[in-house]
């Protein structure tokens, strides 16, 4: 007695899924007559095609061009291609402004179910777009609250630590002249943002930093290895005597580098004076 030969057809491309009925029948067909396989599984189903194929194998018992035949919707009910867009677009969102941007989405998709269409131009899947999507406003109000405490929190520490920084501060005779790339750059970037927005927070300005290093990486890429490692740090590189030497930055200090640097020019502009 022979083994069975078992496989998979994954279809994750939209252009698939977009055709006819009719013709997605016959591509699939066509598919499974090249195979070897004695039991196949259609993988990256979207929800608006599951009856349509559960529907085509019962009537043929199950068994399609010699084939034991079964299917495995997607857990959205979007096409693969969907999920991976869907997931880009929301991870390119900044986090301030990710709430407003989803529920801008939702209620394009709501007023596409609330409108007429002709049979067979409705917008496809929006119901499971508009699941999608309320699930992700969810998670982003959720990190919204996060995000909120955590900033009271740092505010607080800096607060605590301020009078002891300033301490600090004073024992030099002037400003220490920082050789470091990433203290001289987060630097020059909150005197940009205080031009152009007014003075922030420093963990404001060290959230806008992240997201501008990313966004024109070629302007930091001389000396920036990565923007978060394994351990969610920044990597960089620093020359030392000479000598140059990857070091590493924690995300969640970095406020600390926007109050050192706006110390050193209310030092600088002293001495000027």
């Amino acid at each position: 007695m022979g083994v069975e030969i078992e496989g998979t057809l994954i279809k994750d491309q939209n252009s698939f899924w977009s055709t006819s009925d009719d013709d997605l029948i016959e591509f699939l067909k066509k598919d499974l007559q090249i195979t070897r396989w004695d039991k196949a599984i259609i993988e990256g189903v979207p929800e608006d095609k599951v009856k349509i194929l559960e529907k085509w194998i019962n009537n043929n018992k199950g068994k399609i061009e010699g084939v034991d035949l079964s299917i495995k919707p997607t857990l959205t009910g979007l096409t693969i291609e969907e999920e991976e867009l869907f997931e880009n677009e929301y991870r390119s969102m900044l986090a301030v402004d990710r709430a407003k941007i989803i529920k801008n989405n939702i209620e394009r998709i709501q007023i596409n179910l609330a409108t007429d269409h002709i049979a067979g131009s409705e917008p496809p899947r929006t119901g499971a777009q508009l699941r999608w999507w309320k699930k992700k406003l969810k998670k982003a109000k959720t990190q919204n609250m996060s995000n909120a405490l955590r900033l009271k929190r740092e505010n607080k520490a800096t607060e605590e630590s301020k009078h002891k920084i300033e301490a600090h501060d004073k024992r030099g005779k002037g400003p220490r002249i920082d050789k470091d790339p990433l203290n001289i750059s987060i630097g020059d970037f909150d005197k940009h943002m205080i031009s152009q927005k007014g003075k922030q927070s420093p963990s404001e300005v060290a959230r806008w930093f992240e997201s501008d290093i990313i966004k024109n990486f070629e302007k930091y890429k001389y000396f920036i290895i990565n923007v978060r490692n394994k351990d969610d740090d920044l990597e960089y590189w620093k020359t030392a005597r000479g000598d140059r030497k990857k070091k590493t930055a924690s995300w969640e200090h970095m406020y600390k580098r926007v109050y050192r640097a706006r110390n050193n020019r209310k030092k600088e502009s002293k001495i000027k004076k």
